[in-house]
């Protein structure tokens, strides 16, 4: 710290100590051990947390009156400590070297306020440190006069393509600049390329840590673990001794230990071709835009999926499609078995000639079905999506093939402008499991990424079962039937 600062001498005088030790910083500025804290019952950080911190240390000491390019990548599964690392670097970065200035960022806004920002609010207020450093919602800054507080100070910045100001202006020469990434897959490429920008200057320390899941295997983030300039580390978190256990075998069982998903959540791995969206947007808004006659497709059935709400806050759907068509989509909150069942019939009963009323019939879809199964004439088909799919060679369950289907279908489709529509069909991950086969996130790990449940997507999907299963019963018609030679005779 080369500058007289605005702090205790006491405190003051140990940040300069740990200027080139953040590993030191981080045991000394918080109450590791201390009855009645939060951190009562722990020693510091793990293993992988405490190379890291040192790693930058050293080189930045190596660099002395030089200063030094400090670039370090994560890429890792869930739970194991991403978040409270970057919170100490933060403070450590900010703290022990004065009117240094820097930007975090994170995939998403949402993200970047209640989970990146949050945790670093929370070793804040557990830090010796605290009364000397002020953290708002939007920044952390050194406490003093006006000059000290605009110059000694690291913004919450939410990233976007089309203002990329706060990185491009980042620069701070002869002294400290901090730059954070949380969640670095998710950020546009342009953002790294505009945040290069702040390598420029020199006698300076720069210290830039990019943290994330490895769920593509294209983009700025991927190219970070073969670029020779950056320090790169794949943290597999079943060698993590807090992570979740259970959570890793019920993936390891749902999943299977060598599919994409577990490569991606747990081990920190890249995925083979990429977890990306499993339908492409632009595919989806073509959909929305296109116009049909529906007098093309006054002679094909009529199919009504019925996909019931699981949890509490998802909706109860409705999708009547014809053909190339979705001639209706109803959604429901709150709605109960028999009372989606009533829903359904006063549908089937003002679009007559449906063919089949498809209904998810796992868990509260169960008391829909039993009630529509008693309704006279109803064309009632039970499907469970969880089952193997009919083209088990492509699809890992029946899920992934009827939206393999759907994916399809949009390319010459015309579905409703609906924006909730258009999110569910286009936020779905995917990867392939051990046999290659495609294989689609769960509902339930959606839900733990905050994202909406697809149930009118869902919905839709249900409506292509047909086609499944008349493609698997042509092919194994063509494969009983015997081959007849013939003699073709060309008429003049």
């Amino acid at each position: 710290m080369s500058e007289a600062v605005a702090l205790d001498d006491e405190v003051a005088e140990r940040l300069v100590q740990f200027e080139f030790d953040p590993l030191g910083y981080v045991m000394w500025a918080f109450p590791w051990g201390e009855a009645g804290t939060d951190l009562e019952h722990e020693t510091g950080p793990v293993k992988w947390q405490r190379d890291l911190l040192v790693s930058v240390g050293q080189e930045l000491k190596a660099g002395g009156d030089l200063g030094a390019i400090v670039l370090r990548a994560v890429r890792s599964g869930h739970g194991i400590g991403k978040s409270a690392l970057t919170a100490w670097v933060i403070k450590w970065g900010l703290e022990t070297f004065a009117h240094t200035r820097g930007v975090a960022t994170a995939m998403t806004d949402t993200q970047l306020k209640t989970k990146t920002w949050a945790e670093l609010s929370k070793w804040h207020a557990m830090s010796i440190t605290r009364e000397h450093f002020t953290c708002h919602a939007k920044s952390i800054h050194a406490n003093g006069d006006d000059e000290t507080t605009r110059t000694w100070r690291i913004d919450c910045v939410p990233w976007s393509e089309n203002n990329t100001s706060a990185f491009a202006g980042m620069h701070n020469k002869r002294r400290r600049i901090i730059m954070v990434f949380d969640e670095g897959s998710e950020i546009a490429d342009k953002i790294y390329e505009v945040a290069e920008g702040a390598l420029t200057d020199g006698l300076t320390q720069i210290i830039w840590c990019v943290f994330g899941n490895p769920t593509l295997t294209s983009g700025k983030f991927y190219d970070l673990f073969a670029n020779p300039r950056w320090v790169s580390v794949t943290v597999d978190a079943r060698e993590v001794p807090f992570t979740n256990r259970t959570l890793h075998e019920v993936w390891k069982t749902e999943y299977g230990e060598d599919s994409d998903f577990y490569r991606v959540r747990v081990r920190g791995l890249p995925p083979r071709t990429g977890v990306t969206n499993f339908i492409s947007p632009d595919v989806v808004r073509a959909a929305m835009r296109r116009e049909l006659a529906p007098s093309m497709y006054t002679y094909l059935p009529k199919y009504l999926g019925i996909d019931p709400a699981h949890f509490g806050d998802d909706e109860s759907v409705v999708t009547l499609r014809q053909g190339g068509m979705v001639l209706g989509q109803w959604w429901y909150s709150g709605l109960d078995g028999p009372n989606l069942a009533g829903k359904v019939v006063e549908l089937w009963r003002q679009h007559p000639q449906v063919t089949q009323g498809l209904v998810d019939a796992i868990g509260v879809g169960a008391s829909c079905a039993d009630v529509l199964s008693r309704v006279p004439g109803f064309p009632l088909v039970r499907v469970n999506v969880a089952t193997p799919a009919t083209n088990d060679f492509e699809y890992f369950n029946l899920r992934a093939e009827l939206w393999g289907r759907m994916r399809a279908w949009l390319e010459q489709a015309a579905i409703p402008n609906d924006e909730t529509l258009f999110k569910q069909l286009t936020t779905l991950q995917y990867g392939f499991d051990a046999k290659a086969r495609i294989q689609l996130e769960s509902k339930k790990d959606l839900k733990k990424r905050g994202v909406q449940s697809p149930d009118r997507a869902d919905s839709l999907s249900m409506t292509f079962l047909a086609e499944a299963v008349r493609k698997v019963e042509s092919v194994r018609r063509h494969d009983a039937l015997p081959v007849k030679k013939r003699t073709v005779v060309w008429k003049r």
